[in-house]
């Protein structure tokens, strides 16, 4: 890549480099290792530079969305109720689901 034409002189100086250990780091805005010592690219951005342009808050949808799943919360509600229910000694509860197999050791 050619070098910007700007007051950035090395990816050190850039606002996307973060340092890691001790001579390398990482460029957030390429997502790669890079060392501090490089030229920068075209995309460098001095450190102290005014922000970029500020976005307001997109609206995609006109209303707010409610996603339910009434089987799920169903199921949850009563397997909590369940756990919650005091237990009487000496009396088992039926799972409503089959216990698994127990596992086989070779030897």
């Amino acid at each position: 890549m050619k070098s910007a034409q700007c007051q950035v002189s090395s990816c050190s100086r850039c606002r996307f480099y973060a340092p890691e250990g001790r001579r390398g780091g990482q460029c957030s805005q390429l997502g790669v290792p890079v060392e501090s010592r490089w030229a920068p690219c075209s995309l460098a951005v001095p450190v102290f530079s005014k922000p970029l342009v500020e976005m307001k808050p997109l609206d995609f949808l006109p209303q707010p969305m409610e996603l339910t799943f009434p089987d799920v919360l169903l199921e949850t509600v009563l397997l909590e109720a369940a756990l919650d229910a005091p237990s009487v000694p000496g009396r088992q509860i039926k799972a409503a689901y089959p216990t698994p197999a127990p596992a086989r050791i070779r030897r």
